[in-house]
């Protein structure tokens, strides 16, 4: 032990007072890094209308708690707090209702956050049922037509009468939800997703990979429909974004490899929120907007419908999507076809929860 040399400190009364506001002020400027300035979103949170069971466990919060921060963090995000709440019910409520609140620093853009944190964001690919060629057309003209209208409304500042149009462009794309068959190849057999711009024009498309299940899924898919006219449906929460048709040249094998894209009129914040969602999975849950607070404004206000409806900025993109939906993508099916050289299958982690 030669060489080594120990000091021991003892500490008097008025050294532990000492230590003791040391650890008091070290504790305090921690506390000081949270979100003293923030905005507050309640939110209720609900089984999905599909889900077998109404129960909402530990397990599917926690997940949905997860989703909601890798999206901010998609967004740059970073200083978020996310946490279940208590609420008061009378004993006479069974089943009381679960809340979850959301803290995000006060400077953020509550109508791109809220947009992007309450939808599902679940991707499903669906084929066209025969014969709705011209009803699909039909109805894609009249949801442009509504959502343009509701957009000139928006911008002159007649919101009541642009909310008022939100039950009829919702029955027309329950209409074009009906013209599509069922489909198991959704958003929960993603491996990645990427948003990237149109060689030479201003514009961006998303390509989507699927893992091997998906994969097969796809290539079944696009056989089934290739040379018939009819288009696959890509929808997002029951939205349909794109209808790529599928060439006769793919109606012996169907398209390989498990790439798709998700191509249209998408700027740049648009197409990069859509790889967020894509990325992040699927919500487990519905989550629906009851209030919002702040920490300069404690005082909850209540969510109106007409304003959750006018943080919708993607419908004109969306609008702008469905009116493609007779065009003929064919150079659309032919990116699609590229292999996998560079970007094995299998090799790309599955995100958790991924719906």
């Amino acid at each position: 032990m030669s060489g080594v040399s120990f000091t021991v400190v003892r500490f008097n009364r008025f050294s532990r007072y000492l230590l003791g506001v040391a650890l008091l002020s070290i504790a305090s400027t921690a506390c000081s890094n949270g979100l003293r300035d923030y905005v507050q979103l309640n939110v209720q949170v609900s089984p999905p209308s599909e889900a077998n069971s109404s129960e909402l466990t530990e397990d599917i919060l926690q997940q949905t708690i997860g989703i909601l921060e890798n999206r901010l963090a998609g967004q740059g995000i970073e200083t978020v707090e996310i946490e279940t709440a208590d609420i008061e019910l009378p004993e006479t409520e069974a089943d009381p209702p679960q809340q979850i609140t959301i803290r995000l620093p006060l400077e953020t853009n509550l109508t791109d956050a809220t947009q992007n944190l309450l939808n599902r964001g679940l991707l499903r690919l669906r084929l066209q049922k025969a014969d709705t060629e011209e009803e699909l057309a039909n109805n894609i003209a009249n949801l442009q037509r509504l959502l343009v209208e509701q957009n000139t409304l928006r911008q002159t500042n007649k919101q009541s009468e642009a909310a008022a149009l939100q039950p009829e462009i919702d029955s027309t794309r329950a209409a074009i939800s009906e013209l599509f068959e069922p489909s198991e190849l959704t958003g929960k057999m993603l491996l990645d997703a990427q948003a990237v711009q149109i060689t030479g024009f201003n514009t961006w498309e998303i390509k989507i990979w699927f893992n091997t299940q998906g994969a097969a899924l796809f290539t079944e898919q696009t056989k089934a429909i290739a040379g018939t006219g009819r288009a696959i449906g890509i929808f997002l929460d029951n939205v349909l974004l794109s209808t790529p048709i599928v060439g006769v040249e793919y109606a012996e094998a169907g398209i390989p490899g498990g790439e798709a894209v998700i191509s249209g009129s998408f700027t740049r914040e648009a197409a990069k929120d859509l790889e967020v969602q894509l990325k992040s999975g699927a919500l487990p849950v519905e989550l629906d907007l009851v209030s919002v607070s702040s920490s300069e404004e404690p005082e909850a206000t209540e969510a109106k419908p007409e304003e959750t409806e006018d943080t919708a900025d993607t419908e004109d993109i969306n609008g702008s999507e469905e009116n493609k939906g007779t065009e003929n993508t064919q150079q659309e099916a032919a990116k699609e076809e590229k292999p996998q050289e560079e970007k094995p299958q299998e090799e790309k982690p599955q995100e958790e929860g991924k719906e």
